[in-house]
């Protein structure tokens, strides 16, 4: 959700009365927090997840199920219910989603160094939902919390419980599928983000996904609903309004590097990952109701949440504030930042000055040419050396697949940290725990190996852009470094090696081999995190969009329209819950022998 201060928020009207006055703010608060932080050393590696959650209602009798606009009531009562926890490693810190019917959980307390952690994760992604769905389920047995990523109908329909009415008149942004009710009444960024994105980019959101052409798919296909919109395009889903993007839920980790110049180093070795586990962690291949051709989500959201004018959109490699990390962060490897950004000389120039390296710099540059979308009338002159809001909610507001986190002026508990955020969220709590376990291990093959994995931001972009196409894990080729020199590598290579490259999985298992400090039921969790990923990259077993795709063509009542109707999703869901439950095995996600000792 970002950064969630209190307060009652400036409209757009009076944030362009102050944005020059903000910037200077948040430039001398990041000027700040460098000289204070940038010799820092020493922190330990701390580590944690965020998971974004989502809440349904089932209706039995009639075959179907809605989104719960359930979270502003949960939320108090998870806070009380984990201040009264004693233990620790029992207790859930609960954050609002911009959406009434998700809800963010996160560890009380970071992961650490220590091996042993690798085998908390499962247990405690588990506890999380289980606080939720003890609590749900004092009410009624018919709600539920969800691992998932975009609910199929999300738009379509009456696809809420309780019922809201929606239209243009119910939409600040003239939506005819997403009114301002689904937003989260708990906090009110989410509210002013939507209408502030809407406001300065001066015109409707729009959105257009390709449909997966099936037999029996009108050609062209056309989106009745949005027949009199100029921007709809035939054979593609359309969309109209940001809020579809703050609706999806996704999987995050966050690491704390040793110091300024290990973060620094993570940062850009993470960066040519997150392609590779944004198609690992696929999830996504239904919209409104229809069965796309893409399996991801990040594209949508970056069109969802643009907030560039007419004009904006012509200048050339000025994107959406939602997209693929734009730069390397390190001077020596500012020769792979192969493309030319939007550059505001006087917030380089500054920042140089400042003893601060030119391709940081530039990084930082990018943040700076953004307007800020939310801040708090209570917020708005905090300016002092004691501080850095104005720094890190505009940092909060450009959403990259990888983001730097300095320490805040305010805590000296916290060091020099890096968020990485393409992944989708997956419907086990298995198999979120695999994700996130196998890129926390990464960065220790990264660090311990001082593995090279940095290619081009150019092919960075191509990456990202190729993880969205259907069955990309098994079907496509993605640029990827090969010790010396860069090749194009199917998935099952990069993950599992081959001739040239070692692959990602036995470059993990050689470092935990090495490791002494691993007992066996770690090594065995471990080992079966790794599995789901090695037998995912060959296409032993399925992402979760293949799984909803084919679970969607091969339900009886499907009739290869590309449509899912009330029924299918009804009967998808209630498969997902009862996975995501240990209830049901699906030997085409998780084979029966995997299986974690947590």
């Amino acid at each position: 959700m970002g950064l969630l201060s209190e307060g009652n928020p400036l409209s757009w009207t009076e944030i362009k009365l102050v944005l020059q006055q903000i910037r200077t703010y948040g430039l001398d608060q990041l000027v700040n927090v460098f000289n204070k932080y940038k010799d820092r050393q020493k922190d330990a590696f701390l580590w944690g997840d965020e998971t974004e959650l989502t809440l349904v209602r089932f209706d039995h009798k009639n075959k179907n199920v809605r989104l719960l606009l359930k979270s502003h009531q949960l939320l108090p009562i998870l806070s009380e219910l984990n201040k009264k926890i004693d233990d620790e490693a029992y207790r859930i810190t609960w954050h609002p989603e911009a959406c009434d019917f998700a809800i963010e959980g996160v560890p009380f307390q970071p992961y650490g160094f220590s091996s042993s952690y690798f085998n908390t994760v499962e247990a405690n992604m588990r506890l999380r939902r289980k606080q939720v769905q003890r609590i749900l389920f004092e009410q009624t047995d018919c709600e539920y919390i969800l691992n998932i990523t975009a609910f199929p109908r999300y738009g379509q329909g009456q696809y809420t419980y309780p019922p809201i009415e929606y239209g243009l008149s119910y939409s600040v942004e003239k939506s005819l599928c997403y009114p301002d009710s689904l937003l989260s009444p708990h906090h009110p960024r989410a509210k002013s983000l939507s209408t502030n994105i809407s406001e300065r980019r001066q015109s409707k959101v729009s959105v257009n996904i390709p449909i997966f052409k099936d037999s029996c798919t009108p050609s062209p296909f056309r989106d009745e609903l949005f027949k009199d919109d100029p921007d709809i395009k035939d054979d593609h889903i359309h969309l109209d309004s940001s809020i579809v993007g703050w609706g999806c839920c996704c999987l995050q980790v966050t690491f704390q590097g040793e110091s300024f110049k290990e973060t620094i180093h993570l940062y850009d070795q993470l960066l040519p990952l997150c392609p590779i586990m944004l198609c690992l962690s696929a999830a996504c291949p239904v919209w409104r109701g229809y069965l796309s051709d893409i399996d991801c989500r990040w594209n949508v959201l970056s069109e969802a949440t643009d907030d560039r004018t007419a004009e904006e959109k012509k200048q050339k490699n000025f994107l959406s504030r939602y997209g693929s990390a734009p730069l390397y962060l390190a001077d020596k490897n500012k020769y792979l930042n192969n493309i030319d950004y939007p550059v505001d000389q006087y917030v380089i120039t500054k920042l140089i000055d400042q003893g601060m390296p030119e391709t940081l710099s530039r990084h930082f540059r990018h943040l700076f040419i953004r307007d800020p979308l939310v801040i708090m009338k209570e917020l708005l002159h905090l300016n002092d050396d004691t501080t850095s809001y104005h720094f890190e909610n505009l940092n909060s507001q450009v959403w990259n697949s990888l983001r730097l986190k300095p320490p805040p002026l305010n805590d000296k508990s916290i060091g020099w940290r890096v968020e990485f955020r393409p992944m989708d969220i997956q419907m086990s709590d298995f198999e979120n725990a695999a994700l996130v376990v196998f890129v926390a291990l990464l960065t220790r093959v990264i660090i311990t190996y001082d593995l090279d994995l940095t290619i081009p931001i150019s092919q960075i972009n191509e990456n990202m852009n190729i993880a969205h196409h259907r069955d990309s894990v098994c079907r496509e080729k993605f640029y990827f470094r090969c010790g010396t020199y860069i090749s194009q590598m199917f998935m099952n290579e990069i993950i599992n090696g081959n001739k040239d490259f070692l692959g990602l999985v036995p470059l993990v298992r050689q470092y935990i081999d090495e490791r002494e400090d691993m007992d066996a039921n770690t090594r065995h969790t471990v080992e079966q995190y790794l599995l789901l990923i090695s037998k995912r990259a060959d296409g032993t077993l399925l992402t979760n969009a293949s799984w909803i795709r084919k679970f969607i063509l091969s339900h009886p009542s499907y009739k290869q329209d590309s449509v899912i109707s009330e029924e299918i999703q009804y009967d998808l869901i209630w498969n997902m819950v009862q996975i995501a439950n240990v209830h049901e095995n699906c030997p085409q996600i998780e084979e029966l022998k995997m299986h974690a000792h947590t």
